[in-house]
C-alpha cells in the first residue's frame, strides 16, 4: 500500500507480522542500528520511556517508527509513522508470536493503555523529534499555520 512517500508492506519480522515501509525491510542491519533507537528519545528520556509495557517488549514498533520519522519528510509522513507505530504496538502486546493468535491476557488492558499514551505522546508532542536533522519546509510551515 502506497501511504505517501511510504510503501507500505506487512511482513513477519521475528516472529511477528508487522506493518513498515518497504525501505525498512530492505534496510541492513547496520542502516537500521543507524537511523533507530529504542523507545525513549534518547539519553536519560529512555529511562523514562521503556521499551517494555509490564514485561511485553514492544521495542520492534519503536525501531520501525524511528525508521519512519528518519525517513519522513512532511506532517502527512509523520502522521503516517504515528499511526503504524499505534498498529505494531498492538500487535506486539496483543499476539502470540509465530502464530498470529491474539493472546487474552488481562494485562493486556493496561498494556494497551500504555499503548494509547506512547501513541498520544509522540502524534502530539513528537513534532520535534521529526523535525530532527531535516531542513525546514516552507509546505509544513504552512501547515503549522493552520491548525
Amino acid at each position: 500500500m502506497q501511504a505517501s512517500i511510504f510503501r507500505l508492506i506487512q511482513l513477519d519480522v521475528e516472529g511477528w507480522t508487522l506493518i513498515a515501509p518497504e525501505s525498512y525491510f530492505l534496510a541492513s542491519e547496520e542502516e537500521i542500528e543507524e537511523k533507530t533507537g529504542g523507545c525513549g528519545p534518547g539519553s536519560i528520556g529512555d529511562w523514562f520511556v521503556p521499551d517494555t509495557m509490564y514485561g511485553e517488549s514492544i521495542y520492534l514498533a519503536c525501531k520501525i517508527h524511528d525508521w519512519m520519522y528518519s525517513e519522513g519528510e512532511s506532517l502527512e509522513d509523520k502522521k503516517i509513522a504515528d499511526r503504524v507505530f499505534l498498529w505494531n504496538m498492538t500487535v506486539l502486546i496483543q499476539e502470540t508470536p509465530g502464530t498470529g493468535v491474539t493472546e487474552n491476557s488481562m494485562l493486556d488492558v493496561v498494556r494497551l493503555r500504555r499503548v494509547m499514551t506512547y501513541f498520544s505522546a509522540v502524534y502530539y508532542a513528537g513534532n520535534d523529534c521529526f523535525e530532527k536533522g531535516k531542513s525546514p519546509r516552507k509546505k509544513d510551515v504552512d501547515i503549522e499555520e493552520e491548525l
